[in-house]
């Protein structure tokens, strides 16, 4: 897939909290700036929950019947709360589909994905009751690992149009994915572009002791090799309408982005994650993640070209009204 940010299938997982509840505005304001379709899904991970919740007729039908009832009548009360929220947000003219899933919050999102053909997973952070410990310990997490698509995860305070978004790359191809991406949600947005680099232990090679011209300091070398790669990189990117803002930073790389990020009220973050070739499912580092668990901001991360999940795709339709896509 090539890495832009127009999104056309957009999946929104929500818990009907505040925070998932931002990540439906968000999506909202990114369906109308590019014309996405829109799914909004409920994952129910506690069956008990629900079985004492549904009708008697319904309880019944798990024992003798073939659980059609059942579920259902569970969809129907779940879709309708989404409905609502929708409609709360006049946001009924785009068109949003609603499904309703069982099982595990992380597999049955990266089954929709699989399934559905999804471009884009948004999800709220800081939920509350069983998601808080599912999506902040876990499953935002396990979306960044193994969904195959990329992953925005929306905290509350940052909603709707960015003003500020920031790159962090580290000149790989996943990073100029990442700052394609970024580029054109700063396009859509109007919003500031900042591209970050931070040096450390890879941008010092081995021989550096020998390129270090007399009256230069080995900082002073490695600052100016990583600045003229930097330059180099933003001149690839050949971005002419929005103006990019460079900054070079040196340190533990998760610990500046998060640093750089608050020092400039960054919005939303857009970070590559980094693939091991020929083995499925392989990211390497976790940049990424540990930026999730320190950063205030929004994040999004991008998956490497022919990234293949290691969750494997179902085999039956998630939704009981749904056919498979094979296309």
């Amino acid at each position: 897939m090539t890495q832009t940010a127009d999104y056309q299938h957009i999946l929104v997982a929500i818990d009907f909290s505040l925070h998932s509840e931002a990540a439906l505005k968000q999506a909202i304001w990114l369906g109308r700036k590019t014309g996405a379709k829109i799914v909004v899904t409920h994952v129910l991970p506690d069956l008990r929950k629900a079985l004492l919740a549904a009708s008697s007729n319904a309880q019944l039908d798990i024992f003798v019947g073939d659980g059609d009832q059942f579920q259902r009548e569970i969809r129907s009360s779940s879709d309708a709360r989404m409905q609502a929220l929708i409609k709360s947000f006049a946001a009924e003219d785009l068109g949003i589909r609603c499904e309703t899933l069982l099982g595990d919050p992380s597999i049955a999102i990266i089954h929709a994905v699989q399934q559905e053909k999804h471009d884009l997973v948004l999800v709220g952070t800081r939920g509350q009751s069983m998601w808080e410990k599912l999506f902040i310990g876990s499953t935002a997490k396990r979306l960044i690992r193994k969904c195959p698509c990329a992953v925005w995860t929306v905290k509350a305070e940052h909603v709707a149009a960015p003003t500020k978004v920031m790159v962090a790359t580290d000149f790989s191809e996943a990073s100029r994915d990442a700052a394609n991406v970024a580029l054109g949600i700063a396009r859509i947005s109007g919003a500031e572009m900042h591209l970050l680099h931070v040096i450390d232990s890879k941008d010092v090679p081995d021989n550096v002791i020998e390129l270090v011209s007399p009256g230069s300091t080995l900082r002073e070398h490695v600052n100016a090799a990583a600045t003229a790669r930097l330059e180099a990189f933003v001149t690839s990117l050949g971005s002419t309408d929005v103006p990019i803002v460079s900054h070079l930073s040196w340190g533990i790389p998760s610990q500046e982005v998060a640093r750089m990020a608050e020092h400039l009220k960054i919005e939303l973050l857009v970070l590559g994650t980094v693939g091991r070739s020929g083995v499925k499912g392989v990211l390497l580092g976790n940049t990424a993640e540990r930026v999730l668990d320190t950063c205030h901001c929004s994040t999004l991360t991008i998956k490497p070209q022919g990234y293949v999940s290691p969750i494997d795709p179902p085999f039956w339709p998630l939704h009981p009204d749904s056919e498979m896509k094979t296309d």
